[in-house]
Protein backbone atom coordinates (compact mmCIF):
# COMPACT_ATOMS: atom_id res chain seq x y z
CA UNK A 1 0.00 0.00 0.00
CA UNK A 2 1.74 3.54 -1.03
CA UNK A 3 1.75 6.57 0.56
CA UNK A 4 2.01 10.19 -0.72
CA UNK A 5 2.94 13.07 0.99
CA UNK A 6 1.37 16.08 0.30
CA UNK A 7 3.96 19.47 1.09
CA UNK A 8 2.07 22.98 1.80
CA UNK A 9 3.17 26.14 2.52
CA UNK A 10 1.56 29.49 2.63
CA UNK A 11 2.22 33.12 3.53
CA UNK A 12 1.67 33.98 6.52
CA UNK A 13 1.82 30.43 7.89
CA UNK A 14 -1.54 31.20 10.19
CA UNK A 15 -4.18 30.68 9.81
CA UNK A 16 -3.09 28.96 6.62
CA UNK A 17 -1.19 25.98 7.51
CA UNK A 18 -3.83 25.05 10.02
CA UNK A 19 -6.70 25.33 7.61
CA UNK A 20 -5.06 23.17 5.22
CA UNK A 21 -4.74 20.42 7.89
CA UNK A 22 -8.40 20.59 8.22
CA UNK A 23 -9.11 20.35 4.53
CA UNK A 24 -6.28 17.75 3.57
CA UNK A 25 -8.07 15.55 6.41
CA UNK A 26 -11.26 15.50 4.54
CA UNK A 27 -8.84 14.27 1.38
CA UNK A 28 -8.40 11.34 2.94
CA UNK A 29 -4.82 12.17 4.91
CA UNK A 30 -4.16 10.71 8.24
CA UNK A 31 -1.14 11.97 9.53
CA UNK A 32 0.72 15.71 9.34
CA UNK A 33 4.30 17.15 10.12
CA UNK A 34 5.10 20.17 10.73
CA UNK A 35 8.42 21.26 9.58
CA UNK A 36 9.99 24.96 9.64
CA UNK A 37 6.99 26.91 7.69
CA UNK A 38 5.47 23.77 5.86
CA UNK A 39 2.75 20.94 6.50
CA UNK A 40 3.40 17.39 5.20
CA UNK A 41 0.21 15.86 5.41
CA UNK A 42 0.22 11.53 4.54
CA UNK A 43 -2.42 9.84 2.92
CA UNK A 44 -2.22 6.09 1.82
CA UNK A 45 -2.79 6.03 -2.37
CA UNK A 46 -5.99 4.05 -2.19
CA UNK A 47 -7.83 6.58 0.49
CA UNK A 48 -6.67 9.61 -1.26
CA UNK A 49 -9.93 12.43 -2.51
CA UNK A 50 -7.86 13.92 -5.46
CA UNK A 51 -10.76 16.19 -5.98
CA UNK A 52 -11.03 17.12 -2.53
CA UNK A 53 -7.56 17.99 -2.35
CA UNK A 54 -8.01 20.15 -5.37
CA UNK A 55 -10.52 21.78 -4.26
CA UNK A 56 -8.08 22.76 -1.06
CA UNK A 57 -5.40 23.56 -3.30
CA UNK A 58 -7.84 26.41 -4.63
CA UNK A 59 -9.43 27.70 -1.90
CA UNK A 60 -5.58 27.70 0.00
CA UNK A 61 -4.76 29.94 -3.20
CA UNK A 62 -6.56 32.79 -1.50
CA UNK A 63 -4.72 32.17 1.76
CA UNK A 64 -1.20 32.90 -0.16
CA UNK A 65 -0.38 29.64 -1.01
CA UNK A 66 3.11 29.80 -2.29
CA UNK A 67 3.93 25.57 -2.24
CA UNK A 68 2.21 22.73 -2.90
CA UNK A 69 3.79 19.84 -4.15
CA UNK A 70 2.57 15.86 -3.98
CA UNK A 71 5.02 12.72 -3.99
CA UNK A 72 5.40 9.60 -3.34
CA UNK A 73 7.44 8.50 -0.59
CA UNK A 74 9.52 5.06 0.43
CA UNK A 75 7.55 2.12 2.69
CA UNK A 76 8.24 2.87 6.01
CA UNK A 77 6.43 1.89 8.99
CA UNK A 78 4.10 5.03 9.25
CA UNK A 79 3.07 4.44 12.63
CA UNK A 80 6.22 3.50 14.15
CA UNK A 81 7.30 7.20 12.70
CA UNK A 82 3.88 9.21 13.86
CA UNK A 83 4.38 7.36 17.65
CA UNK A 84 8.26 8.42 17.80
CA UNK A 85 7.41 12.21 17.13
CA UNK A 86 4.23 12.33 18.90
CA UNK A 87 4.81 15.04 21.68
CA UNK A 88 2.71 14.71 24.95
CA UNK A 89 1.00 17.53 26.23
CA UNK A 90 1.51 19.18 29.43
CA UNK A 91 -0.20 22.05 31.09
CA UNK A 92 1.72 22.89 34.35
CA UNK A 93 0.85 20.17 36.81
CA UNK A 94 -2.12 20.13 36.48
CA UNK A 95 -3.06 17.68 33.30
CA UNK A 96 -0.71 15.68 30.23
CA UNK A 97 -2.36 14.40 27.77
CA UNK A 98 -0.63 10.96 25.86
CA UNK A 99 -1.89 8.66 23.39
CA UNK A 100 -2.20 5.25 24.75
CA UNK A 101 1.00 4.50 22.63
CA UNK A 102 2.96 6.39 25.23
CA UNK A 103 2.03 3.84 27.80
CA UNK A 104 0.92 5.81 30.79
CA UNK A 105 -0.54 3.96 33.76
CA UNK A 106 -0.70 7.07 35.94
CA UNK A 107 -0.43 10.56 36.79
CA UNK A 108 3.13 10.62 37.79
CA UNK A 109 3.26 14.32 39.18
CA UNK A 110 0.21 15.72 37.14
CA UNK A 111 -3.30 16.00 39.21
CA UNK A 112 -5.13 14.35 35.71
CA UNK A 113 -3.59 12.61 33.45
CA UNK A 114 -5.73 12.28 30.06
CA UNK A 115 -5.56 9.49 27.07
CA UNK A 116 -6.17 10.68 23.46
CA UNK A 117 -5.99 8.31 20.79
CA UNK A 118 -4.96 10.83 18.03
CA UNK A 119 -6.82 10.10 15.10
CA UNK A 120 -8.45 12.50 12.26
CA UNK A 121 -9.97 14.37 14.76
CA UNK A 122 -9.17 18.06 16.01
CA UNK A 123 -8.25 19.17 19.71
CA UNK A 124 -5.57 16.51 20.87
CA UNK A 125 -4.56 19.25 22.86
CA UNK A 126 -1.40 20.12 20.21
CA UNK A 127 -3.11 23.39 18.93
CA UNK A 128 -2.98 26.42 20.53
CA UNK A 129 -6.42 26.53 20.75
CA UNK A 130 -7.39 23.52 22.38
CA UNK A 131 -4.04 24.00 25.20
CA UNK A 132 -5.02 27.58 26.16
CA UNK A 133 -8.78 26.21 26.66
CA UNK A 134 -7.04 23.20 28.99
CA UNK A 135 -5.05 26.39 30.97
CA UNK A 136 -8.30 28.14 31.55
CA UNK A 137 -10.02 24.85 32.73
CA UNK A 138 -6.75 23.74 34.58
CA UNK A 139 -7.67 27.14 37.21
CA UNK A 140 -11.23 26.59 37.39
CA UNK A 141 -13.74 24.34 40.06
CA UNK A 142 -16.03 21.32 38.11
CA UNK A 143 -17.13 19.28 40.87
CA UNK A 144 -21.17 18.82 39.99
CA UNK A 145 -21.34 21.20 36.92
CA UNK A 146 -22.88 20.40 33.83
CA UNK A 147 -20.61 21.09 31.40
CA UNK A 148 -21.50 21.62 27.30
CA UNK A 149 -18.61 20.96 24.67
CA UNK A 150 -19.27 22.54 21.45
CA UNK A 151 -16.94 21.20 18.64
CA UNK A 152 -15.43 18.25 20.89
CA UNK A 153 -13.17 16.87 18.58
CA UNK A 154 -11.54 14.63 20.08
CA UNK A 155 -13.20 15.00 23.39
CA UNK A 156 -10.67 16.10 25.50
CA UNK A 157 -12.13 18.79 26.89
CA UNK A 158 -15.67 17.74 27.79
CA UNK A 159 -13.47 14.58 28.98
CA UNK A 160 -11.09 16.73 31.13
CA UNK A 161 -14.33 18.30 32.59
CA UNK A 162 -15.87 15.02 33.70
CA UNK A 163 -12.52 13.81 34.94
CA UNK A 164 -12.63 16.81 37.54
CA UNK A 165 -15.94 15.97 38.55
CA UNK A 166 -18.51 17.53 36.17
CA UNK A 167 -21.99 15.51 37.14
CA UNK A 168 -23.13 16.08 33.32
CA UNK A 169 -21.32 16.34 30.29
CA UNK A 170 -22.60 16.86 26.60
CA UNK A 171 -20.37 16.98 23.77
CA UNK A 172 -21.40 17.54 19.91
CA UNK A 173 -19.65 17.76 16.98
CA UNK A 174 -20.58 18.03 13.75
CA UNK A 175 -18.61 15.63 12.25
CA UNK A 176 -18.82 11.77 12.32
CA UNK A 177 -15.06 11.41 12.66
CA UNK A 178 -14.69 13.77 15.52
CA UNK A 179 -17.85 11.94 16.95
CA UNK A 180 -16.03 8.07 16.61
CA UNK A 181 -13.23 9.68 17.85
CA UNK A 182 -14.82 11.16 21.14
CA UNK A 183 -16.56 8.05 21.74
CA UNK A 184 -13.53 6.10 21.94
CA UNK A 185 -11.21 8.64 24.16
CA UNK A 186 -14.95 8.27 26.53
CA UNK A 187 -13.87 4.65 27.05
CA UNK A 188 -10.04 5.23 27.28
CA UNK A 189 -10.64 7.31 29.79
CA UNK A 190 -12.78 5.22 32.00
CA UNK A 191 -16.20 6.51 31.18
CA UNK A 192 -19.20 5.64 29.52
CA UNK A 193 -21.84 6.88 27.86
CA UNK A 194 -24.89 7.34 30.05
CA UNK A 195 -27.00 9.94 31.78
CA UNK A 196 -23.75 12.07 33.07
CA UNK A 197 -22.08 11.69 29.57
CA UNK A 198 -23.59 12.29 26.19
CA UNK A 199 -22.49 12.37 22.74
CA UNK A 200 -24.16 14.24 20.06
CA UNK A 201 -23.47 14.19 15.90
CA UNK A 202 -24.02 17.66 15.08
CA UNK A 203 -24.09 21.23 15.01
CA UNK A 204 -26.31 24.08 17.49
CA UNK A 205 -29.21 22.22 15.21
CA UNK A 206 -28.86 19.13 18.19
CA UNK A 207 -29.64 21.38 20.96
CA UNK A 208 -33.14 21.03 22.08
CA UNK A 209 -35.99 22.39 24.64
CA UNK A 210 -34.42 20.07 27.33
CA UNK A 211 -31.07 21.56 27.05
CA UNK A 212 -32.23 25.34 27.66
CA UNK A 213 -30.69 26.68 30.85
CA UNK A 214 -29.49 23.53 31.26
CA UNK A 215 -25.42 23.74 31.58
CA UNK A 216 -23.31 26.04 33.71
CA UNK A 217 -20.61 26.45 31.65
CA UNK A 218 -20.37 25.77 27.92
CA UNK A 219 -17.11 25.29 26.19
CA UNK A 220 -17.34 26.10 21.84
CA UNK A 221 -14.04 25.67 20.31
CA UNK A 222 -15.26 26.29 16.08
CA UNK A 223 -14.59 29.67 14.34
CA UNK A 224 -15.14 33.11 14.55
CA UNK A 225 -18.34 32.63 11.99
CA UNK A 226 -19.58 28.95 13.52
CA UNK A 227 -18.99 31.15 17.22
CA UNK A 228 -20.86 34.71 16.00
CA UNK A 229 -23.81 32.43 14.36
CA UNK A 230 -24.67 29.77 17.13
CA UNK A 231 -23.98 32.12 19.94
CA UNK A 232 -27.36 32.82 20.78
CA UNK A 233 -27.54 28.98 20.51
CA UNK A 234 -25.01 28.49 23.38
CA UNK A 235 -26.69 31.41 25.66
CA UNK A 236 -29.63 29.71 25.48
CA UNK A 237 -28.60 26.52 27.35
CA UNK A 238 -26.78 28.68 30.00
CA UNK A 239 -27.64 28.75 32.76
CA UNK A 240 -28.13 31.88 35.30
CA UNK A 241 -24.16 32.98 36.34
CA UNK A 242 -23.10 30.66 33.89
CA UNK A 243 -19.99 30.74 31.94
CA UNK A 244 -18.90 30.58 27.67
CA UNK A 245 -16.00 29.69 27.01
CA UNK A 246 -14.68 30.20 23.51
CA UNK A 247 -11.89 29.90 21.37
CA UNK A 248 -10.61 29.29 17.67
CA UNK A 249 -10.29 32.48 16.55
CA UNK A 250 -7.57 35.60 16.52
CA UNK A 251 -7.01 38.77 18.03
CA UNK A 252 -9.25 41.09 15.15
CA UNK A 253 -12.02 38.66 16.10
CA UNK A 254 -12.26 39.35 20.01
CA UNK A 255 -14.05 42.64 19.68
CA UNK A 256 -16.70 41.27 17.12
CA UNK A 257 -17.38 38.04 19.92
CA UNK A 258 -17.60 40.78 22.61
CA UNK A 259 -20.04 42.87 21.12
CA UNK A 260 -22.07 39.11 19.94
CA UNK A 261 -21.97 38.09 23.81
CA UNK A 262 -23.19 41.81 24.95
CA UNK A 263 -25.75 42.05 22.81
CA UNK A 264 -27.21 38.24 24.58
CA UNK A 265 -26.56 39.59 27.99
CA UNK A 266 -23.32 38.47 28.26
CA UNK A 267 -20.49 40.23 29.73
CA UNK A 268 -16.54 39.47 29.19
CA UNK A 269 -14.90 37.63 32.33
CA UNK A 270 -11.21 37.12 31.04
CA UNK A 271 -9.19 36.65 27.82
CA UNK A 272 -6.24 34.37 27.28
CA UNK A 273 -3.31 34.64 24.54
CA UNK A 274 -2.17 31.48 23.34
CA UNK A 275 0.51 32.47 20.89
CA UNK A 276 -1.69 33.94 17.92
CA UNK A 277 -5.38 32.38 18.78
CA UNK A 278 -7.10 33.60 21.90
CA UNK A 279 -9.30 32.34 24.37
CA UNK A 280 -12.30 34.28 25.44
CA UNK A 281 -14.59 34.13 28.57
CA UNK A 282 -18.17 35.34 29.48
CA UNK A 283 -20.29 35.57 31.95
CA UNK A 284 -24.13 35.58 31.92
Amino acid sequence: MGWLCIQVECQPVEPGRDIATAWLAEAGCSMFEHELNALHAFVQEEEFDRDAAEEAKEKLSVLGLITWRIHKVNEENWNARWEADYPEVEVQNAVRVSAPFHGRTGPDGFAHQLVIQPRMAFGTGHHETTRGLLHEMAAMEWTGLRVLDMGCGSGVLGIYAAMRGASDVLLVDIDPWSIRNTRENIALNGFSEGPSVEVREGGAGVLGPLDAGRFDVVIANINRNILLEDMAAYESTMKAKSTLILSGFMAPDVDPLIEKGRSLGLKQKALREEGEWRVLSLRK
